[in-house]
């Protein structure tokens, strides 16, 4: 009889350490502080997470979010949760997506919750791609809850969000780890309601 309590208060260490290391992991997994991945000004990239060697947290981060990386052969994908300035992206903000787009096939920008689903808005538009935005490469693009005219990204009423800018067919892909920020598109917050 005197071994359960041993039992117990072993089986409890291993509860709270088991809980603790998942909380961990999963804020971590929250915060985009994977390893393997590179920041690019406000853009985080994982260069490797589509690769058959990635890494279990870049593995772990994009099962949490449903979303399927992409192989180095086929492009890249960018995550933004700040702004220039390293404030986080609220859908009370207006944001301008300015310069000049990497050199891709393709290219989408969408607005994503941070869980990784997409928020609902009243346009019922959820990105923006290369073959619609006027401008091509040197596309200005307006990120609000307002509609703009020309190059506009529709944001849910309220709440955080992230930007996923995906390059499709890159040169990249073979140097993300080592890219200029002057390189990647600058997300400037405009006024807040």
């Amino acid at each position: 009889m005197s071994s359960l309590p041993g039992i117990a208060a072993t089986l409890a260490t291993l509860a709270a350490g088991l809980a603790g290391g998942l909380a961990l992991t999963s804020s971590m997994l929250d915060a985009a502080q994977v390893p393997g991945a590179s920041r690019v000004g406000s853009w985080t990239v994982w260069p490797r997470a589509g690769a058959a060697d990635a890494d279990p947290y870049t593995r772990a981060f994009f099962a949490k979010r449903g979303e399927i990386a992409m192989s180095p052969a086929e492009g890249l994908a960018f995550h933004a949760l700040r702004d220039a300035s390293g404030r986080d992206l609220t859908a009370n903000c207006a944001y301008r997506i300015a310069g000049r787009m990497p050199p891709a096939r393709i290219w989408t920008l969408a607005a994503y919750r941070p869980d990784g689903s997409l928020p609902a808005n009243t346009a019922q538009r959820y990105g923006l791609t290369s073959s619609e935005a006027v401008g091509g490469l040197d596309a200005d693009i307006a990120v609000s809850g307002d509609a703009s005219p020309g190059n506009w990204l529709p944001l849910p009423a309220g709440g955080r969000f992230v930007l996923l800018l995906r390059l499709y067919d890159t040169p990249l892909a073979a140097v993300a780890v080592a890219l200029d920020p002057e390189r990647l598109p600058r997300i400037e917050r405009l006024e807040c309601r």
